[in-house]
């Protein structure tokens, strides 16, 4: 068996080559049913679009560790704020990361909380709807937000300044 460093997720161990983690703490086979979960959200992306990018941001925040860069772990925790805290959509909180990526010059780093939440991507592999999927993303994306609680006023503190004044597109139901 493999567990995961960063969320505790155990797998069978894989005989393939280890997927990259790009400085996260990942083992090869949690990355790989990561990858696993992306790849189904192209099935139905009228209705899993507006969830993309919170499966992304709840992957991204439950597995940063020291290697991961500072950017990457921001986006993941101010997309969070944005979709749990201010009612955007996963789309609008991909565009405001367009907007951040292009107007902030350096990212804080924060510490890594001490439990990463109790929903893993396993969680919403073993969906067996689209319906199940996108509250499976939720509850998954509601339980790292939460598992940040030290960090969050520092982050909306982040997020609605370096988004002062701009606004994004309205959601398309």
């Amino acid at each position: 068996m493999s567990r995961c460093p960063g969320c505790g997720l155990e797998l069978p161990a894989a005989a393939a080559p280890p997927a990259r983690t790009d400085g996260y703490l990942a083992s090869p086979e949690c990355r790989a049913l990561y990858g696993e979960v992306v790849g189904y959200e192209v099935t139905d992306p009228v209705r899993l679009a507006p969830w993309h990018q919170v499966c992304v941001d709840a992957y991204g925040a439950q597995h940063a560790g020291p290697d991961s860069r500072p950017i990457g772990v921001a986006f993941a925790l101010n997309g969070l704020y944005l979709v749990f805290e201010r009612g955007f959509t996963g789309i609008q909180a991909r565009e405001a990361h367009g907007y951040l990526a292009n107007t902030v010059a350096s990212w804080p780093r924060f510490d890594r909380p001490g439990s990463a939440g109790g929903v893993t991507v396993f969680d919403v592999a073993m969906a067996g709807s689209v319906d199940e999927h996108i509250a499976q993303v939720r509850r998954w994306g509601r339980a790292v937000w939460d598992a940040w609680r030290h960090v969050q006023a520092e982050v909306a503190e982040m997020t609605d300044r370096q988004l002062r004044g701009w606004r994004p597109r309205p959601a398309r139901d």
